[in-house]
């Protein structure tokens, strides 16, 4: 378990697709974290699934000795949106046991009334069994810039409705030293964080996926500096891992001892 009890450690199924979900819970469970985020990608969960397979879901997170922390829904994904598609994927986050639900607000979805439209219709599901819903950022998203997702989260007026606070996607090299202060801002709009660090592109643009926590472009330390001070105190879920050809169990166990470092305050 987190050696903070205050912050649960989860990891997203999402880096795991390579085996069943049930293996990524006991994967979570060996390392001691306190849950995963259950994605909806094939071969862990997906979006349009039945009954069955959300119920069998469940039972294979259970069954490897752990809980889910969220549910990873594309809901705000071209084609996943309007309210119907808001209330099925509620449906789903309460039959996982999930107390989040994550969302998207892609611009090329819909425009903006309408993704409002879908997000006000997800919370006022989720209300009344205690499911909070929160926007993911991503670049060509109407949550990509900090004034924007400020700007959505009060257009909608949910009080279930929050940030999935990440570093945001393909940035420039020059603004990695920038995302302790973008956390900083944000964080108090979070109730979900996820962790993951960027590699340098050998070709001089944008910051590309798969690097450790420690090692990355970004100073992961200065930003869970940001996020703690700030006062957060929700789940936090290593996102993506290294994309060196190292097996995963070691990759994620290396970034998992680094974080509890950290949280613990003597990571070197």
């Amino acid at each position: 378990m987190s050696p903070d009890p205050v912050h649960a450690l989860g990891f997203c199924s999402l880096s795991a697709l390579d085996r069943p979900l049930g293996a990524v819970a006991e994967l979570a469970a060996k390392l001691g974290l306190d849950g995963i985020e259950v994605s909806a990608r094939a071969p862990h969960l997906e979006m349009g699934a039945p009954d069955s397979a959300v119920k069998e879901a469940a039972g294979a997170v259970a069954a490897g000795g752990t809980r889910v922390l969220a549910y990873g829904s594309y809901l705000g994904h071209a084609p996943h949106v309007g309210p119907e598609h808001a209330r099925r994927e509620v449906e789903v986050a309460a039959a996982l046991g999930a107390p989040l639900l994550r969302a998207w607000v892609e611009s090329a979805a819909g425009d903006r009334d309408a993704l409002l439209a879908m997000l006000r219709a997800a919370c006022d599901a989720a209300a009344p069994a205690g499911i909070t819903v929160v926007v993911e950022r991503h670049v060509g998203s109407w949550a990509d810039t900090p004034e924007r997702a400020e700007q959505l989260l009060d257009a909608a007026a949910r009080p279930n409705l929050a940030l999935n606070y990440q570093v945001l996607d393909f940035l420039p090299e020059a603004a990695a030293g920038d995302q302790p202060a973008d956390a900083q801002r944000l964080i108090p709009r979070a109730r979900y964080v996820h962790l993951k660090n960027y590699r340098r592109n050998p070709d001089g643009g944008p910051l590309l996926h798969g690097a450790s926590l420690r090692d990355g472009v970004l100073d992961y330390r200065a930003i869970l500096a940001a996020i703690l001070g700030s006062g957060y105190t929700g789940p936090m879920s290593i996102e993506f891992v290294s994309f060196d050809p190292r097996p995963l169990e070691e990759k994620l166990a290396e970034d998992v001892g680094w974080l509890r470092g950290v949280l613990a305050g003597g990571a070197p």
